[in-house]
């Protein structure tokens, strides 16, 4: 039986306690709620290439890749699919971030990491939780 896991990355961007989050708008799973940007790795793509692109096509702005820290790898069950996401962290520097896509997300907000609120989806609190203020490198979500 063939087996299939999706490899993704998320990116926290951090500015103080603070962690930049968009709201999902119109893309069929968890419309209204918040997350960091991300999506899947593309075929011939790192896990850090695909994180510098899709900071890019969703806050418009290019980032050196040096600037990005990876903090942990999440397993995550998702039925019918199941992920590997490697979630990164960005400090914020000098960066200007603007929501470059207006039809998938409503609007960027930054919230405190450590009073999230509950419309965070459950698995990116959870990251945000045990590897962002903990210093968990692996999760497993959803098994």
């Amino acid at each position: 039986m063939s087996h299939l896991i999706v490899p993704t990355i998320n990116i926290f961007i951090l500015k103080g306690t603070k962690v930049l989050l968009g709201r999902r708008a119109n893309t069929g799973w968890m419309d209204g709620s918040l997350c960091p940007p991300g999506g899947h790795v593309e075929k011939g793509e790192t896990p850090l290439v695909a994180a510098v692109r899709e900071i890019n096509e969703e806050l418009g702005t290019t980032v050196d890749p040096n600037d990005l820290e990876f903090i942990c790898v999440a397993a995550r069950n998702a039925a019918p699919n199941e992920y590997v996401a490697y979630e990164f962290v960005l400090h914020e520097k000098d960066y200007e971030f603007t929501n470059a896509e207006p039809e998938k997300c409503s609007e960027l907000v930054w919230v405190e990491i450590e009073n999230l609120p509950n419309d965070v989806i459950d698995h990116f609190s959870q990251v945000i939780e045990r590897s962002i203020v903990g210093d968990e490198k692996y999760l497993e979500l959803g098994y």
